[in-house]
């Protein structure tokens, strides 16, 4: 199963990453090993359009950036899949890797090698990123939307509350340091062990969570209690309600979702 990794980031890295790959600076202590020297080989192919070679660049990041920060890493967890899989709306907040490395200075048509999301068969890469602006919408974006989050989870067979706990972790570690999210794939090893000494990897683990928000997951997770009697007779079910409203022990709860109207606007008569 693919290994996933959320990894917060300061541009002062990302800066020190692509002047080592130019030959402008020393390696820091500790970023020498065969993963800086997969990359540095690959600038020229990158450089020519390879994608194979920019995949190594941009796993080379990921690896240079886990020996800054702390990982975040589990199966499934990167934010292109967490954007295929529970929340479309995470989307509008990434960012293609590329616009990373061009601001630190990478040739543009370089940097548009770059894949723009993960790709899960290939194993080995770096894919998108939040930058730091936007880590507080993210966290906005989960806080409104979390019981629709941790259903969403349960619905694709994760563990809402680790999953969605390791994620409120990332962010939160993020937001106070006014940090950017890197995802990347396989820069921890199978058994949550960081591929380079020094890295700090955490994994999920309902222990470490406040009990108030493991709570609160737990039970939204649960799936919504089926209609009532009454509601099954009169037919008022999400499945025949209008613009896919939702029910609740037998009464629709948000009137301008079930008739499909933006709150604010006037209901158009005919």
């Amino acid at each position: 199963m693919e290994l996933c990794s959320i990894q917060p980031f300061d541009l002062t890295t990302v800066h020190q990453f692509v002047a080592v790959l130019h030959g402008d600076e020393s390696p820091p202590a500790g970023w020498a090993g065969p993963w800086l020297d997969a990359a540095r080989r690959q600038l020229p192919a990158m450089q020519e359009g390879n994608e194979e070679a920019a995949c190594a660049v941009g796993y080379a990041l990921g690896v240079a950036l886990s020996l800054e920060q702390p990982v975040y890493a589990a199966p499934r967890f990167g934010l292109t899949v967490w954007e295929a899989q529970i929340d479309r709306g995470i989307g509008m907040l990434m960012r293609p890797p590329s616009r990373l490395l061009v601001d630190a200075g990478l040739a543009t048509p370089a940097a548009r090698t770059l894949p723009i999301r993960l790709e899960l068969s290939r194993g080995m890469m770096g894919g998108a990123f939040v930058p730091a602006r936007l880590v507080p919408d993210l966290a906005t974006l989960l806080a409104k939307h979390e019981t629709r989050i941790a259903r969403r989870l349960a619905a694709a067979e994760y563990d809402a509350v680790e999953m969605l706990g390791l994620l409120l972790e990332a962010v939160g570690y993020a937001h106070e340091r006014e940090l950017g999210l890197f995802e990347a794939m396989d820069v921890v090893a199978p058994d949550l062990h960081p591929v380079v000494q020094g890295a700090t990897v955490i994994g999920p683990d309902k222990k470490r969570m406040p009990k108030e928000l493991r709570a609160r997951i737990t039970e939204a997770a649960k799936p919504p209690k089926q209609p009532g009697l009454l509601a099954r007779l009169f037919g008022r079910t999400p499945a025949n309600l209008p613009g896919g409203g939702t029910v609740a022990n037998g009464y629709v709860t948000d009137i301008d979702e079930a008739l499909g109207r933006d709150r604010g606007q006037p209901d158009r008569e005919g």
